[in-house]
Formats: structure tokens, sequence, C-alpha cells
């Protein structure tokens, strides 16, 4: 079987990796600031935490924004993963689904007519999916905060006030588990360093607590592995890169969704004919020995966050029809031109 997602493990900073275990701080210590500090050059942000997911990253993230402006109205799309948008709630922020275009992002003409005005601050939080670095329309009105999912894309391109990133295992750049979260904001990077290490801070030979936070730091042997990753992530991405280009030359009729110049492609994504759904197109490609999958469910129709009051009529539609075929840097050419051939049987 050939699998949607591959490790992108094979290289190892072994002296990095060795100056942690011979230090002892592998939990948390000089090679975490290492990745930060070099990790800045991908997000052309200042500030550079590092955490053990991208999801303690929304977290600790909807944690400052209650603290500072009290209950926002979060606008993100549904086609999107859970944590980001649960961590909102929690923390008491109230969540506006918005649809997604024709490439599966952020509807800024959506968001544009179902916008609200009131006390409440707005945060508008797209998702790079698939890899992409920027959006077809970032139109806002200019007096949102702008958090950015790029859980999928290590290079970034479009506007942020915050933004966060996952190094879980299949990601660009992979960690056993790792996320980081990138801003300007000198004030959000003292509360989250705080809040990553149970909201400590050294006092008088012991600590005291300065505010609420728990175990969400990186540590020094993820932080080895990462320094590693970022020495070659862009050679892997110009080989799925390729992969994902000599399948599109193969499949001209197929509805791909983009990739922009700086995008990590991550997934290589299309969007099915109307009578064929993704569910039965898995099923075929299972059989013929390629994975094929369905990213996310669109949350506003999971029990968890189901809704009568609202359709998102693009979301829907796409997630009915919208599937993942491989194109990680693992990929031999033998596996490339099955990968087509499979599709191709489709259009």
């Amino acid at each position: 079987m050939i699998n949607c997602f591959e490790p992108s493990f094979g290289v190892v900073d072994f002296e990095a990796l060795k100056g942690a275990l011979d230090s002892r701080a592998v939990g948390f210590g000089a090679t975490v600031s290492k990745f930060e500090q070099e990790y800045s050059s991908l997000s052309d942000k200042k500030f550079n935490i590092g955490l053990n997911s991208a999801s303690s990253a929304a977290f600790i993230l909807y944690a400052y924004l209650y603290e500072r402006h009290g209950e926002c109205v979060v606008y993100a799309p549904s086609l999107t993963f859970t944590s980001t948008v649960w961590a909102a709630t929690h923390f008491g922020h109230k969540i506006v689904f918005v649809d997604v275009d024709q490439n599966a992002l952020f509807d800024f003409e959506h968001y544009k007519k179902i916008r609200s005005f009131s006390h409440q601050r707005a945060v508008v939080m797209p998702t790079l999916y698939g890899g992409v670095s920027h959006f077809s329309n970032e139109d806002y009105f200019g007096d949102e905060i702008v958090v950015v999912d790029s859980a999928h894309c290590v290079s970034p391109r479009c506007y942020s006030d915050y933004i966060f990133f996952s190094f879980h295992p299949v990601k660009p750049i992979a960690m056993s588990t790792g996320g980081l979260v990138s801003t300007n904001n000198k004030d959000f990077d003292k509360f989250c360093r705080s809040y990553r290490n149970f909201g400590r801070e050294p006092a008088d030979h012991s600590y005291t607590i300065s505010s609420g936070g728990f175990n969400f730091y990186m540590n020094s042997l993820n932080a080895s592995l990462g320094l590693a990753q970022l020495q070659r992530v862009f050679e892997f991405i110009k080989k799925r890169q390729e992969n994902f280009e000599q399948i599109t030359e193969q499949c001209e009729n197929a509805q791909f969704l983009h990739h922009d110049v700086s995008s990590s492609y991550y997934l290589g994504t299309l969007v099915l004919p109307k009578d064929v759904d993704n569910k039965s197109f898995i099923e075929y490609s299972k059989k013929c020995g390629v994975q094929s999958t369905l990213h996310y469910p669109p949350l506003h129709l999971t029990k968890y966050y189901e809704t009568d009051k609202i359709t998102l009529r693009n979301t829907e539609y796409i997630c009915k029809h919208l599937i993942n075929f491989p194109i990680h840097q693992n990929l031999s050419r033998e596996e490339v031109k099955k990968i087509s051939g499979v599709l191709k049987r489709v259009f």
C-alpha cells in the first residue's frame, strides 16, 4: 500500500542530540532556544516559542486573548482541526464558522458578509490547508486579531498577529511531538513562556507562580530533531512539489487544489467529479494499492459542534468530494506513476 503520509525523519543532528543527552537537559534546554532562534527565518517573527504541539499553542493563545480582551468572536473555517476551535470555546470565546473557497481556504467574501460589529474583539483564524503559504484574498476590515493556523506550512507568506506550527511526525518538519507559536507581541511572548512552564518563575532558590500554566514546553530531544529537519526541509518540499506536478500533468481534467510558490506541499488534494463521492473513491484506491484520505470532517456538522443554524455550501460540497493523495518525498518514480494511473481512471 502506498501511504498518504510518511515521516520525513531521515536526518538527525547527532551533535545536538548528544549535547542534550550529555547535559542531561533533555526536558528543556539550550537546544530548544537554538531551534526557536533558527525558526525566526521561516516565521518572519521576532518571538518564536517552542511548545509540545500546535494544539498547546492554540490553548495558550486563547487563554491570553481572553485575559487581555475578554470574550472574542472567532471566525474560523469549519474545514480545520478541532483543537484550535475547541481551545477558543474552552476559554469562552464565540466561534462563527466561515465557508471555504474552491481551494479549501478561508473564504473572505463569506466572512465579509457575516461579520458582525460589536464591543467584542474579532479574531480571524484561517488555516493554510495543504501547505499553501498565503490566501487568495487577504481582505480584512482592519480591526481584527489575525491568528493563522500554519500546521501544514513551514514558511507562511501571509499577514498574521499570531501564527502557530505543528511538528507532528508526518508534517514537513517532523518531531515525535512538537509545535511553535510566533508573534511580534512582546507581551504575549512573556505570557506564553511562563504558561508553557506551569506559570512558574524563579524566586529565592525556588520559584513562584505568576500565572496559569501547564506542561506545554518543547523538550530538547525533539528540538534536536527539529534542528536537523530545518537543514533539509526545503529539499523534501522540492521533492514533494515534483511529485505533485508529475501527477497533475498526467491528470489534466482533474480539479486539483492549487499550491503557491512558497507552499510546503504537505498534501496533494483534488475535488472529485459530482458523480463520485470520496468514500467510494477511498475504497477504490485502496483496492488499487494507493491510500487516499479525507483530512477533516466539517466541524459544524460533527456531533460536538453541530448546529442547525448555518449552511456552508462550498464546505459541505467539497467535503463530499475532496480527497488527499500521496505526494510525500519517499515516493519512487514507479509509485508516482501508479498514483497518476489511479487518479486518471476517474476523470
